[in-house]
């Protein structure tokens, strides 16, 4: 059975938050509330990112069950991943929460993250062939 770890990739560790900057917004102006009320770093954003690296995990390991093209096992696992993030998203702009791109941004980011750990656990599982 190939890949035997990327079918625990949902146990993975979670990186380390990366860094993001924001350009520095206006003190007095309505973006500079809107970015204190959304912060780039926050328990929500850790959320997401936690969230997409689980999804994106998950849809690789559900892609190696049909397939053993690794692409389309990224393919499935973005997927996933990223459907999730913007199916969130477009509820909270249905009225059901407040939208917010930064946390696409943190969706974008965990997604690659548990795509890239799901690739090296599943690349790390495979025997060499000589």
């Amino acid at each position: 059975m190939r890949g035997l770890l990327a079918r625990s990739a949902l146990a993975a560790p979670v990186l380390a938050a990366l860094a993001l900057s924001a350009p520095p917004a206006r003190a007095d102006g309505p973006r500079a509330r809107a970015a204190a009320a959304d912060p780039w770093f926050g328990d929500d954003k850790a959320r997401h990112f936690c969230a997409s690296i689980a999804l994106a995990g998950g849809g690789y390991a559900l892609g190696s069950f049909a397939t053993n093209d690794v692409r389309h096992r990224l393919a499935v696992g973005a997927a996933v991943a990223l459907g999730a993030g913007l199916a969130k998203e477009a509820f909270d702009a249905a009225g059901y929460g407040t939208p917010s791109v930064r946390d696409l941004v943190w969706d974008v980011l965990g997604t690659s993250a548990g795509l890239g750990l799901s690739l090296w656990f599943d690349l790390g599982a495979t025997p060499i062939q000589f």
